[in-house]
C-alpha cells in the first residue's frame, strides 16, 4: 500500500518574518497608531509618538504635588468638545481663572469619591460615558495594577481623553497606562519626563521637555517670611495729633 508522504512545510526566513505585518520588534511603531489630541506645547508633541495627547488611552502623570496641571491640559482640553469631568481634584477650581483660559464653565463637572473603590468606579463609568476630558486625582490609597488594568481597558473604551494624576512614588510602580509622564516644577518652568510610551522601545533615558510657566506666576512670599519685613518708620506715618474738644454747656 502506497503510502502519500505529508506535504513539507515551505521554508520561512527571519527577514521574511520580519517584514509580515503583524509581527511586532518591540521598537517598531507600526502598531502604536492613535488618534491624538495636540498638547499645544511643541516640544511635548515632538516627545511623543502621536505627537499629541492619545485619545482611548489611559495617560498617567507622577508628581509629588500639584504641578500646573491646568498649564499643562488646557491647550488640549480647548480642542476637545463635551465634559471636563474633574475626578477628585486636590481643591475647589477658580473660576475666574478657567473663564480667563476660556473654558467654558458650563462644561466642567467636579464629582467627589468617598474612597478608593468609589474612585475606581467613578473613573470606569465616566470614562465609558466618553466624556470629552476626564481629568482624576489618585487617592491617598495606592491603586494596584490590577486597579489600574481596569482603568485603562474603561478609558480604552472611550473617545476622549483620560488622565491619571498620581503621587511621584508611583514612577517605580508597574502600570499598564499607554503613556506616563514625571513632571516638577524647576526654576526655568515645569520639567516633564516621558519614561514610558506603549509601542516604543525606550534604550536610554529620556530628554526631559521644559515647559515656561507665565510670567505673571511669580513666587509669593510665605506669610512668616510677610511679617518679618520691617515696618514703615512709626514717626514718619504718625498721624497728627488732634486737639481736645470740649463740650459746650448749655446755657441755663
Amino acid at each position: 500500500m502506497n503510502e502519500t508522504p505529508p506535504e513539507s512545510s515551505p521554508h520561512v526566513s527571519l527577514e521574511q518574518l520580519l517584514l509580515r505585518d503583524d509581527m511586532w520588534m518591540g521598537h517598531s511603531q507600526r502598531f502604536t497608531a492613535r488618534a491624538a489630541v495636540p498638547t499645544g506645547h511643541e516640544d511635548l508633541d515632538n516627545a511623543l509618538l502621536n505627537e499629541g495627547w492619545p485619545l482611548s488611552s489611559l495617560v498617567e502623570v507622577c508628581q509629588a504635588h500639584s504641578q500646573a496641571e491646568w498649564r499643562l491640559f488646557t491647550p488640549a482640553l480647548l480642542e476637545v468638545p463635551g465634559l471636563i469631568v474633574l475626578l477628585n481634584p486636590p481643591a475647589i477650581p477658580f473660576c475666574h481663572a478657567l473663564v480667563q483660559a476660556g473654558i467654558d464653565l458650563e462644561r466642567v463637572v467636579v464629582v467627589k469619591a468617598a474612597n478608593k473603590a468609589h474612585f475606581i468606579a467613578c473613573f470606569i463609568e465616566l470614562a465609558r460615558a466618553s466624556v470629552g476630558a476626564l481629568l482624576s486625582w489618585q487617592p491617598d490609597d495606592a491603586l494596584t495594577y490590577t486597579e489600574l488594568r481596569k482603568c485603562q481597558l474603561a478609558a480604552s473604551e472611550s473617545t476622549g481623553l483620560s488622565f491619571m494624576l498620581r503621587n511621584s512614588s508611583a514612577q517605580q510602580q508597574n502600570s499598564p497606562a499607554t503613556l506616563r509622564i514625571f513632571a516638577q516644577i524647576i526654576p526655568a518652568g515645569l520639567q516633564l519626563t516621558v519614561f514610558k510610551q506603549r509601542g516604543y522601545l525606550q534604550t536610554q533615558q529620556a530628554k526631559p521637555v521644559v515647559i515656561e510657566l507665565p510670567k505673571r506666576w511669580k513666587q509669593v512670599l510665605p506669610y512668616s517670611a510677610l511679617c518679618q519685613i520691617p515696618a514703615p518708620d512709626k514717626q514718619a506715618t504718625k498721624p497728627p495729633r488732634l486737639a481736645s474738644v470740649t463740650p459746650l454747656r448749655e446755657k441755663s
